[in-house]
């Protein structure tokens, strides 16, 4: 019988002796092995003596919080967030406690740096979208957080809501159809959204001077506050003008041509500028002025669809009617419900001698259309327009063959393409879930 340690040789298992590692390479095992261990202990030990600090801050903000002692659960909590800024738990209690200081500013603050992973993020992030929207007037960091909210979740309505209106208001056409669709795509569109899509031919609005004036004071160098309290301002003007001839109004409508211009002289590729102007000029028959201005356009007018009516208009009173085409395709490519679009491609059919039928359609599209926005004109809330409404824009966007309106419009009021649209209380459902907005 072998003693020995080792296995007995054979033919198949020759001895193999046994080999000792040096001695540098045991000592650095050994090293190594310590370095682990000292590790380990220390990790666990911060872990440890970190999770003890945040079961004191926890309790120290929930004793405040019993107390009603708002001052010191902020403070906790703020020291707490300083120590891990990624505890979400933190900062809900140092939002808290600001809300129940009157402190809409530290609201927005401490909801802000709730991380994106946190359970609550969406609902932080709509809060704080909501106080930057109304008490504190920061429209610019709304739209921010506004898309920071969408980014995680499109389907929040009343974020929609203000965004949507936010573009209408500020007169910004492409980013209003834009937001629209994106809406209507993620099946989060506020109800509204079908009105500003067909009204985007011609955007403007009775209170949007007092809108665009209020985000102004807190943005003193916007352009596009600037910008869009003077198209609205001018534009209510010529609405006072159409409907009274006094001189005095007169005298405002020059004033603010005279302001227009020189903003113009200012900012000359400012894309809601020029579709103002060029749609005053394009009313009154003026060519010339429309195609001035059309030189203007630079790239970030190009996916405006009112810059390419114009074009096409321009094209073909210049007897251009391959360039008219081109423009007018690319304006029904980027809003298929434009009514003058179709108005102006009817007029191009026309003049290529199409087909009848060709033309008769697209007259009647056109038609379809100006008697829709004639309808909502005479509406005085976006939000409170007849039910019947949206069953003639459906009917439209689909003639049109905007499938992504007509059958998301068809899912919402709760009909099928081709049926009768029913009286539903959905819509009403969905106005009462969002906040009421100023318009």
């Amino acid at each position: 019988m072998n003693s020995s340690a080792d296995p007995p040789e054979t033919p198949l298992h020759p001895a193999v002796k046994a080999q000792k590692k040096p001695l540098w390479v045991r000592k650095r095992s050994l090293l190594i092995a310590l370095l682990l261990l000292i590790f380990g202990v220390g990790w666990g030990g911060f872990q440890g003596r970190r999770w003890l600090q945040e079961r004191q801050f926890r309790q120290q903000c929930e004793e405040a919080r019993r107390s009603e002692d708002w001052r010191t659960e902020r403070s906790a909590a703020k020291a707490w967030a300083t120590q891990n800024p990624a505890s979400g738990e933190a900062w809900w209690f140092a939002a808290e406690a600001a809300q129940e200081l009157e402190d809409p500013e530290d609201i927005a603050f401490c909801l802000g740096q709730i991380t994106p992973q946190d359970p609550k993020a969406i609902f932080a992030y709509v809060e704080k979208a909501n106080l930057e929207w109304t008490i504190l007037n920061q429209p610019l960091q709304a739209v921010a957080t506004s898309q920071k909210v969408l980014a995680l979740d499109p389907k929040v309505t009343e974020i929609q809501s203000r965004l949507i209106s936010f573009y209408a208001m500020s007169l910004q056409r492409a980013e209003l159809i834009r937001a629209i669709r994106s809406a209507v795509a993620a099946q989060g569109e506020p109800r509204e959204a079908y009105v500003y899509l067909l009204m985007s031919d011609n955007i403007s609005f009775s209170n949007g001077a007092d809108l665009n004036s209020r985000w102004l004071a807190s943005s003193p160098d916007e352009v596009r506050f600037k910008v869009a309290l003077g198209v609205n301002t001018a534009a209510s003007i010529v609405r006072s003008a159409d409907a009274t001839s006094s001189e005095k109004v007169a005298e405002l409508e020059q004033e603010a041509e005279r302001q227009l211009q020189w903003f113009l002289d200012s900012i000359p590729h400012d894309t809601v500028l020029l579709t103002y102007l060029m749609n005053r000029s394009y009313e009154a028959g003026n060519v010339a002025r429309v195609g001035e201005l059309l030189q203007n356009v630079d790239e970030s007018g190009i996916d405006d669809h009112m810059v390419w009516v114009y074009r096409g208009w321009y094209h073909i009173q210049m007897n251009e009617l391959p360039q008219a085409q081109e423009a007018i395709e690319e304006a029904l490519r980027l809003n298929p419900l434009s009514g003058l679009a179709r108005h102006e491609y009817a007029r191009l059919l026309r003049l290529q001698q199409k087909p009848a039928a060709e033309v008769a359609q697209q007259q009647q599209l056109a038609a379809a259309g100006k008697e829709i926005r004639a309808k909502l004109l005479l509406q005085t809330n976006v939000r409170e327009v007849p039910w019947e409404f949206f069953g003639q824009i459906a009917r439209y966007a689909a003639d049109c063959g905007d499938q992504l309106i007509a059958e998301n419009l068809y899912r919402r009021i709760g009909s099928e393409p081709g049926q009768p649209v029913p009286v539903s209380n959905r819509w009403r459902k969905l106005q009462a879930d969002v906040e009421p907005q100023p318009e």
